[in-house]
């Protein structure tokens, strides 16, 4: 989508003035590869995204990881075995070096049940492209049970007949 007439093409000039040592495009693939990290349990893939001197707050003002040492224990001690998260992208604004992504993430917990929550993701990226930091955002407001219906739900499969 392009922005329309001379206020669009004025606000796209400002944003595309601001200094950036990483594009767009990479900071919008990195910030996919990021989320979909979740799904394949990727986590070797998902810290390689990372800087060494990372900080990231999980949500924003809560401190779960300063630098790969501790990324490593989030990511890997942070998520209980029995627990699938999955994201899906809804958006995502860049601007230099950083970016805010919009997504819904879909947390099946096992015995606990299942949880739909809208998160707003702020990422930093240093000069090489690697997330600098990271902080999230949602709160009880942007949070469901999953649909019944819905294949990420853990009430069914998704082709289970008995949901159709």
């Amino acid at each position: 989508m392009t922005a329309q007439g001379s206020t669009g093409r004025l606000l796209a000039k400002l944003v595309s003035s601001v200094p950036a040592t990483i594009s767009p495009a990479d900071a919008r693939a990195r910030i996919a590869a990021y989320y979909a990290s979740y799904a394949a349990g990727d986590v070797a893939g998902r810290e390689a995204l990372f800087s060494d001197d990372c900080l990231v707050e999980d949500p924003a003002g809560y401190v779960v990881a300063r630098g790969a040492e501790a990324l490593h224990r989030f990511f890997v001690e942070g998520i209980p075995p029995d627990w699938s998260v999955a994201f899906r992208l809804d958006r995502v604004a860049v601007v230099g070096n950083e970016a805010v992504a919009t997504t819904l993430s879909v947390i099946d917990a096992g015995a606990r049940g299942g949880l739909e929550n809208v998160v707003t993701t702020h990422f930093v990226f240093d000069d090489a492209g690697l997330i600098r930091s990271l902080r999230t955002f949602f709160d009880a407001d942007s949070m469901n049970d999953p649909a019944p219906n819905d294949p990420a739900s853990n009430d069914s499969a998704p082709n289970d007949p008995r949901t159709h």
